[in-house]
This record gives structure tokens, sequence and C-alpha cells, in this order.
């Protein structure tokens, strides 16, 4: 699997109030549920895949807040993967999506099992991915590990004012996060029928994955839903569009709402959020498609949110990689000190502090550019953030733990996203050019991850000397082939993103 690829993936637990305890039957697991009955697939590691969590968003539910799944009667065969949500691409998709997989270990199926719960949420930039991951190695450490798919692109969060007009709360978009809010709502409740913990499920996301889930912590529809948080590179804290601004991009399509509800969902234009290429970004402005400040789902700005103490504030994990921007702004057109100067100027970009800019991001030579660009671009999207949540979380007395990805591969930084296959344990780090160490670092990382989220400490098995945040060192754990710990990197740059952000506030 390769590490775009795996930017699409999701886990999630689904298991609904459990109405007996699971008994592993000739033909796999069964698991009695609410909602009824589901059969998986037996092993070390037992998979239930393919659970409805919430009623198909067909006909007139589509671009509707989800709603629970319905009794089904029978054994559920819950063996295979479920069709992704509509978006771009060549993978099965359907818009009957909403389903939900879990993986635990076969003993936790026995009574008095009452292990930590993983709930990961894909990335995808908001217009793509999916669940389907294999959740089986991070469960064998001791874990209950849910993905499930949610809606994304124009089914997901297209906002329009027919659908404000017709909703009882007044607002439309951000169908995908209530999506993943009503899973987290199911798994709270029922995860304790697969051996699982309701009182200890930590949300586990990457990219727009972590971003979703920041998002959700400043969200009143997601309180008390999860316990914890593992954030890996989160676009966190930055500026979202407003529910008028994200009505125009959905009157883009289409006037009538009932018109395009009437279409069939391959004839629905599916709206995406460039991720690279050679237009530049704009640092300063908001998505084309995903959350959107509508006053009901996101009734505050998520920096608002997390620095004035109105966010869902759990304990943390969160971190960065070394490489953050590279992946977005390879291609971009800079090719000369000019070029470069000019960039850091244009109002999409830093405009008036772009002099500022270029003095923390110099370039000795038109050798250093896409080195100084993927730094600015990097330092914006994501390790801003990160350190924001993580200094709003610390100051409100929770624990945080900080990390920096490190571990080069094949001689090169690691780019955003270049983690996940390590905290998954993916396939991938067993071929070249991963070797040994790099097994050895996946398998230290699972454990930490699992360990915080049965104990909210990292600490206790290949690491155990990762200091908990804290605002006077700002300590970052650095996750490499040998572990060691910095203090406050690259604050003089964050510190210029923070007075941006306060500014444009």
């Amino acid at each position: 699997m390769s590490i775009l690829r795996s930017l699409t993936i999701a886990m999630i637990a689904p298991c609904l109030a459990l109405a007996s305890h699971a008994v592993v039957a000739q033909d796999g697991p069964t698991v009695g549920l609410a909602s009824g009955t589901v059969q998986g697939v037996g092993g070390d590691v037992v998979s239930f895949l393919g659970i409805p969590y919430a009623t198909p968003p067909i006909d007139q539910l589509r671009w509707r807040a989800p709603e629970p799944a319905e009794r089904w009667d029978g054994v559920l065969e819950a063996t295979a993967f479920r069709p992704a949500c509509m978006q771009q691409g060549d993978r099965v998709m359907s818009e009957d999506c909403l389903y939900l997989n879990v993986w635990a270990p076969e003993e936790a199926l026995e009574e008095g099992s009452n292990l930590p719960v993983i709930v990961w949420v894909f990335g995808g930039s908001f217009h793509g991915g999916s669940g389907d991951i294999d959740g089986a190695p991070l469960a064998s450490k001791g874990a209950i590990v849910v993905s499930m798919n949610y809606r994304v692109s124009t089914m997901g969060f297209m906002a329009h004012p027919g659908l404000s007009a017709e909703s009882l709360s007044g607002v439309s978009g951000n169908y995908g996060l209530m999506d993943v809010t009503e899973s987290l709502r199911w798994v709270k409740n029922n995860i304790h029928a697969f051996g699982g913990d309701p009182d200890r499920v930590t949300v586990w996301g990457l990219s727009s994955g972590a971003s979703l889930l920041t998002a959700l912590m400043a969200s009143p529809l997601a309180t008390n839903l999860f316990d914890q948080a593992i954030l890996q590179s989160p676009g966190a804290l930055r500026n979202w569009p407003g529910l008028d601004d994200a009505e125009a991009v959905g009157l883009g399509l289409g006037e009538d709402i009932d018109t395009l509800r009437a279409l069939a969902a391959t004839d629905i234009e599916h709206i995406r959020n460039v991720g690279g290429g050679t237009d530049f970004r704009d640092l300063a402005g908001t998505r084309v498609i995903g959350p959107a400040l509508d006053g009901f789902v996101l009734p505050f700005s998520e920096r608002q949110a997390f620095m004035e103490g109105r966010a869902n504030m759990v304990p943390i994990l969160i971190g960065s990689v070394t490489d953050e921007g590279g992946l977005f702004t390879r291609n971009y057109p800079i090719q000369t000190a000019s070029e470069y100067a000019d960039y850091l100027e244009l109002p999409t970009i830093f405009g008036d502090d772009g002099a500022e800019a270029l003095e923390l991001y110099p370039v000795a030579s038109d050798d250093d550019i896409g080195r100084a660009v993927a730094d600015s671009f990097g330092d914006n999207q994501f390790v801003y953030g990160v350190r924001g949540v993580a200094r709003a979380v610390a100051e409100a007395g929770l624990p945080v733990y900080r990390y920096m990805f490190t571990r080069q591969i094949d001689g090169a930084d690691p780019t955003h996203g270049s983690d996940l296959a390590y905290s998954m344990g993916s396939q991938a780090l067993e071929a070249a050019p991963y070797d040994a160490s790099d097994l050895a670092l996946s398998e230290a990382i699972m454990q930490a991850w699992v360990d915080f989220a049965a104990t909210g400490n990292p600490n206790g098995g290949a690491i155990s000397d990762w200091p908990a945040y804290d605002l006077e060192n700002e300590p970052v754990y650095v996750l490499d082939s040998k572990f060691s710990t910095v203090n406050a990197p690259r604050s003089e740059q964050l510190d210029f993103m923070e007075r941006r952000a306060s500014v444009a506030q």
C-alpha cells in the first residue's frame, strides 16, 4: 500500500448496544447487537467488516443528518468492506456507504474484557478516502480498533440555501462531521459488545482526518463522545468558510435542491480541494470543501474554540513530520530568489509580512528555494496548528504528548503522511527501502499509541522516556531509529505564524 493511498484509510469499531455477549460460531465469531446479530471472520484478531451505523443517506436522506441504523433480522454477514462514499476515482463506491469495521483480539470476545478503543478517521482532503484498512496489527497490541466510512466531497460537505431552508437548525453542510459523530455515538454506547471500554475511546486521524477531529473538539455535538485523541499532522486552527460562502459553492451546482436531489449520485459534480500542482494554495483563505462555520455544528471558529477554552478538551498525542510541506509544493514554479521573494509577498501567502517571512525562511542560493517554500508552507498549514492545539490543551491542564517524526526514507526526509504506515503497521514496511529498524520503529510507535489509548501515557514499551508537554520547555519527542527530545523547535517561525493568525482572527 502506498503512503498516499494510505491517507485514504479509516478505522472504527462497529457495535451496537449489546444484547448478549459474543460467542464464537463454527463459521466465525458472532456478536449480538441491539440492531441485530453480526458474524465476522475469526483468527487471533477477529474482524467484523461492513456493519451499518446509520440508515443509508439516499433519496430524501441525501444531504441530511445521519439517522440511526435500522434493525435487521437474522445474522448479518460482516466479512467484507462496504463501498466507499461517493468521490472521484475508480474505487468501488456507493451512496449507501455508512458502515464501520471492528478488529479485536480473539480473547476480547470473552466475558469481562474491557480493552481501550481506538477509532480511526481517514484523511483525504475532505473529498476522498474510506475506512478500508487493516486494523489487525494495532488491535493485536491490546486494543479494539474501529474504522468507518463517512460522506466526503459534495455528498458530505456541500451547503446550499435550499438545504438550509428545509433544516430544523437552519443550516446545511457538515454532513461528514455528523456522520463521524453518529458513528462515535454508536461506538460509545455499544462497543462493550466487542470487549471494548466505552469510557476509554480514543479518536485517531491523520491530515484531514485529524483536522476533522479537531473540528469535532470544537463542536458541541461531539461533547463526551470521545475521551482522548491522537492527531497526526492535523491542519488545525485554520480558517473555515462561513455558511454564506459555503452555500455559494453549493449554488454553483444548481439553484434548485429538489432537482439536485433527484439526480443520480454519479451525475453530481465532485467538489474537491486541490492539494498540489502548480497553483499556489491560499495560505490565508479557506478550503473549497470541508467543515464550514455554520453556527450549529460549528458555532465558533476552531481557533476561538481552543484559544478561549470552548473546545471539548481531552488528553492528546499530537505531532508532525520533518517535511510537512514538500508533498504539496514540489511542483511550485518558483525557480529564482526573486520569484521566491515575490511569492512570499502574494496577498494569499504572507502579503505585507513577506519580508519578515524571507528572514525566517532565507535562501542562500536558488538551490535552497524548494526547501524554504516547503518549510514555510508546512509550518503555516500543519506545524503551527500542532503547536497551537498542544498549547491550548496543556493550558487546560490536560496531558499532552507531542512528537516529531524524523525517520528518513531512502535518504529523504519524511513528508506529510509518511508516518502513517509506521503507526498502522503497514505491510509496505516489509519491502525496500525499509529495513529492520523501520519495522522496530513501527512496533514501538504502535505500542505507544495503544499504551496512550489505555492509560493516557505513551510510555511503557520500547518508548519509555517520552516527556509530557509543558508550556515552559515545550518538549517534543523525536521518533526515529533512536529516540530523543528537543525543546521548542522552530519557535521563531511558529511565533510568526501565530502573530499572523492572531491578527487575522
